[in-house]
């Protein structure tokens, strides 16, 4: 079985936090954007990921679309330790739930560990739009939790020639708690496959863009908003994933991290699989930074 990714995500919102009593910004709200509050961001980001592939590889393998359905040996990327149960599916509704580990080990899934649950009810049949959510059990990668609603709307679009499928996920208090406190997003991220989908034995040749808006609110109040704009999506191959030492980051493309008036500008590269990525904070010299822990 063979996994399209869409993403649900992947990704990633804040949740604006005011007061009415608030009189000035704190130390902390006036600051530039750091390379700590970049690399907060791709952490979420990462993990909203893992947990986007993974429930679009569930969603084809089990429905698949009237257009470009797979068929035959459809290669699933979902790892041998994750088990797949029906939750009381009708005909209109398909409701499933998938469990990573046992309460005393995790599942490896491109290099992070995950247990817990995911749950995923979506509308069934061959009409298009198609809508998913997906809510989490006890889930956790990585030792961090991560709670909240994510809503997916999947599209086929076509060309005349070529089919393909643009999803959006749309995040609703999306919290990630941490050693460091916790992380709550909220916004709206598309995702189209641009290559990829008319084959279903290999990975290797899917190709995703991704752009939107969503913002993050840091556990000390602080509110980011990440901006994907469509012109330069963040390109992600799967192949990148799948080497021995796994590199599921964008291999193109620009968000921009902002705070208040100051901003963060993250360029991925010219397409290299790797884990680099070019950093300039609020217009300043670009700097290499590392990607992931």
């Amino acid at each position: 079985m063979k996994t399209k990714f869409l993403l649900i995500g992947m990704t990633l919102s804040i949740f604006a936090f005011t007061s009415c009593t608030k009189e000035s910004d704190t130390p902390a709200q006036q600051a530039s954007v750091t390379s700590n509050d970049v690399a907060a961001n791709q952490d979420m980001d990462d993990v909203i990921d893992d947990v986007s592939l993974i429930a679009d590889d569930q969603y084809e393998a089990k429905e698949g679309s009237a257009t470009g359905r797979t068929i035959g040996d459809y290669y699933s990327i979902k790892p041998e330790c994750a088990l797949v149960s029906d939750l009381g599916s009708t005909a209109e509704i398909r409701k499933l739930t998938i469990t990573f580990g046992t309460a005393t080990s995790a599942c490896l899934f491109r290099g992070h560990s995950l247990k817990g649950k995911i749950i995923l009810t979506r509308t069934t049949g061959t009409a298009f739009p198609k809508y998913m959510t997906v809510t989490f059990d006890g889930f956790y990668v990585n030792d961090r939790k991560l709670e909240g609603t994510s809503t997916w709307k999947r599209e086929m679009l076509s060309d005349g020639v070529i089919i393909h499928p643009k999803t959006t996920f749309t995040m609703t208090n999306m919290k990630l708690t941490t050693t460091a406190g916790v992380y709550i997003r909220n916004g709206e991220r598309i995702r189209e496959m641009t290559a990829g989908f008319s084959t279903h034995t290999s990975p290797t040749d899917d190709v995703h863009s991704t752009y939107g808006t969503f913002t993050t609110t840091h556990p000390n109040g602080s509110v980011f908003t990440s901006l994907i704009e469509a012109a330069t999506p963040l390109v992600h191959k799967t192949a990148c994933s799948l080497q021995q030492n796994p590199a599921p980051y964008p291999v193109s493309g620009t968000l921009k991290l902002s705070k208040n008036s100051h901003y963060a500008t993250i360029n991925y590269g010219t397409g290299e699989c790797d884990h680099m990525a070019m950093l300039s904070i609020d217009g300043g010299t670009a700097t290499v930074i590392h990607l992931g822990n």
